[in-house]
């Protein structure tokens, strides 16, 4: 419940900095896809992540990011981060470097288990339409130790007009 209360207030809090400075913002984005990592003892986890978030002067986004993974059976892992994205303008579109920060709740044995989580991350936006685009990314930090993964998202343009008498 208080993971549905901090998307609502991240919703809102995006909503109305758009409102205010409609201009900043290019597109909001929503993408999921899947992820291999290292948030178990041995081995790998497999899992997922859903990513919300909103591109903005052209060379930055942030949001935030869900990912959940399970090693099989033994250990399941939530990870909810805020990341902050950028997009260095070195003219390879598309290309970008992640900070991600947040928790990784480890629940095993019916115990939940909370840990700081930090990473970084580097992948390519792919664009396959206007709308649509696919990301591979690679990541590492603590306590996941490495990530790789794809998502697949679409841009969700949300323009504010100005009624200066033109058409509406």
């Amino acid at each position: 419940m208080k993971k549905l209360l901090v998307l609502c207030i991240f919703l809102s809090i995006s909503a109305g900095l758009y409102a205010q400075v409609g201009n900043v913002f290019d597109d909001f984005f929503l993408s999921a896809g899947p992820e291999l990592n290292a948030n178990t003892r041995e081995g790998a986890a497999i899992g997922g992540s859903v990513i919300f978030g909103t591109d903005f002067l052209k060379i930055f986004a942030g949001g935030l990011r869900v990912i959940i993974s399970n090693n099989f059976g033994e250990i399941t892992t939530i990870e909810p981060l805020l990341f902050f994205r950028f997009y260095p303008p070195l003219g390879i579109k598309g290309l970008f470097a992640q900070l991600e920060l947040g928790a990784s709740l480890f629940l095993e044995g019916g115990g939940v288990y909370p840990a700081f989580s930090a990473g970084l991350s580097a992948g390519w936006r792919f664009s396959l339409t206007e709308k649509f685009y696919i990301e591979p990314y690679i990541r590492g930090g603590y306590p996941f130790a490495w990530g790789i993964g794809i998502t697949a998202g679409i841009f969700l343009p949300i323009k504010i007009r100005s009624n200066s008498g033109g058409d509406q």
